[in-house]
């Protein structure tokens, strides 16, 4: 079976490898992680960690992330942003606290993967749902202002016929047979009077 080089699997892993003290001081990153930054070993080696981070980032990992791997030994997946020697870094940050050995004693492992193109993909999806969201209220609107004035070119003649059924109504010489016949015909008036309105209510609800 073939030996694996753990080294080069280390220094080329598909993520950001490194080890720095609990002071923060850096004790070696990988190969990649290093292109990520811009940086070379002897550049970063000595640093702090903290340096790598926005003021805000700092603030963020030594009130939260620091106290919860002395506390707990491990954190998952933390979301923040790293500076390069050129831009910002979006990561997210997994790292244990243990003891190494004697002559380097306690420091912390952290694992860094890019999300980078992540964010860009949900930058995206976020702009595609605002533009559908657009488009269903855009259409909304124009099917609430085709029921208002459909409604009104119907209900504009249908008004006129409920009054003069209500004039009608107040006649006291009409006959039984008249008088039924008006009934009828009020209520059907009102009936699709409502209907109307219940078609413009759901048009406005949709």
């Amino acid at each position: 079976m073939e030996e694996i080089d753990l080294e080069n699997l280390y220094n080329n892993a598909a993520c950001g490898l490194i080890t720095f003290k609990l002071n923060g001081t850096i004790v070696h990153a990988n190969n990649t992680l290093l292109k990520w930054l811009g940086y070379t070993q002897d550049e970063i080696i000595d640093t702090l960690f903290s340096d790598l981070l926005f003021r805000g980032g700092k603030m963020y990992y030594n009130l939260f992330i620091l106290p919860l791997l002395q506390l707990q030994t491990e954190v998952q997946e933390i979301s923040f942003d790293i500076q390069t020697k050129t831009s910002t870094l979006p990561v997210l940050f997994s790292a244990v606290y243990f003891d190494a050995n004697k002559s380097v004693g306690k420091v912390i492992n952290a694992v860094i993967f890019k999300i980078s193109d992540r964010k860009k993909f949900e930058a995206e999806l976020l702009r595609q749902k605002n533009l559908v969201e657009q488009e269903v209220e855009k259409k909304t609107n124009a099917l609430e202002e085709v029921a208002f004035n459909q409604s009104h070119l119907i209900r504009a003649p249908l008004a006129n016929v409920m009054g003069l059924i209500n004039l009608l109504d107040e006649e006291s010489d009409l006959d039984y047979h008249h008088k039924a016949m008006l009934k009828l015909l009020k209520e059907s008036a009102y009936k699709l009077d409502k209907v109307i309105k219940d078609i413009v209510f759901d048009a406005s609800n949709q």
